[in-house]
């Protein structure tokens, strides 16, 4: 459910800016969420969706789906503005026993290609063995995918696990995925990895969050501050205990970070996450689920998504 919530101001928007560039700190009124219809079933039998524009303006999409004990990735795609959707093709699929993949992201290269990421671990014997974040690619729009890549990979020791990639592109044309890393049940960081061969290799990791605390940092999200190389980076942490959202600043288009801030804070002592944000006309939005208004007995899960 959609609510009157608090926006993403521009203040935030121009953080960190060179000083020479004077802008108003004026506070906004609080934003209003329009209805713009009733939502749209995708999949009855999925989880963790995420969706980019193709070059021709249509959209893609990926999520995990299960059925009996086999799990499977899919694809989707729409024509008219996410208000239809249809099913295209299957990245991979296996059985869970073996397998535990998740955490799709979808995203077109400008000659076409579509890459999508994902989550790519092993199990046996209901333990996890290896972590991986893998790569595969189509080459007719979705439809058929082979393996492009392994992005970063460790044996599973303990709390060590690799978890929801993101991608983008950057001005220079190289390809950004930005991940999260554990290193301990109360600790995980942010890290960008970039290729500039379409996603054959990778470079080192690049710090992006979570280096400089005690702090389960993840689930981040990108988008642009302007056309200049700003970025702004989105994710959940635990600095304070329970989890809320943060944010990072770059100005290098995505190869350095700093600037950490609170981007929101629950009331009462309750929790928010699972942030994303999105540069709508200049004005970045940022979306993200809370339980500040509900039972937190669920945890924010069972709470409400705000923007």
């Amino acid at each position: 459910m959609l609510n009157l919530t608090k926006t993403l101001v521009a203040a935030l928007a121009l953080a960190g800016l060179a000083a020479s560039t004077p802008v108003s700190l004026a506070k906004r009124l609080p934003g209003r969420v329009a209805k713009a219809g009733e939502p749209v079933v995708i999949d009855t039998n999925s989880h963790y969706l995420r969706v980019s524009a193709m070059n021709d303006g249509s959209l893609i999409g990926g999520y995990g789906a299960t059925e009996g004990s086999t799990k499977i990735l899919r694809v989707v795609r729409s024509t008219d503005g996410a208000q239809s959707w249809q099913r295209i093709g299957e990245v991979f699929r296996g059985d869970v026993a073996a397998h535990d993949i998740d955490n799709a992201f979808p995203l077109q290269l400008p000659g076409g290609r579509v890459l999508y990421a994902y989550r790519d671990h092993d199990r046996a014997g209901g333990q996890f063995t290896r972590y991986r974040i893998t790569v595969c690619y189509s080459d007719d729009g979705g439809r058929t995918w082979k393996y492009l890549s392994t992005v970063v990979q460790r044996a599973a020791q303990g709390v060590n696990g690799l978890w929801e990639p993101f991608l983008r592109l950057a001005k220079d044309g190289t390809v950004q995925l930005y991940y999260s890393a554990e290193n301990a049940d109360n600790d995980q960081d942010n890290f960008m990895k970039y290729s500039k061969d379409g996603g054959q290799t990778w470079s080192n990791s690049i710090p992006v969050s979570g280096g400089d605390r005690v702090s389960r940092d993840g689930m981040v999200g990108v988008a642009p501050i302007d056309d200049n190389g700003n970025l702004i980076a989105v994710f959940e942490h635990t600095t304070s205990g329970g989890f809320n959202v943060d944010y990072v600043i770059s100005h290098d288009d995505g190869y350095s970070w700093a600037e950490r801030g609170s981007l929101y804070t629950a009331r009462n002592g309750k929790a928010s996450g699972a942030p994303q944000v999105y540069n709508v006309g200049g004005t970045l939005v940022a979306s993200f689920m809370t339980n500040e208004d509900v039972d937190p007995r669920g945890g924010y899960n069972f709470g409400q998504m705000k923007v």
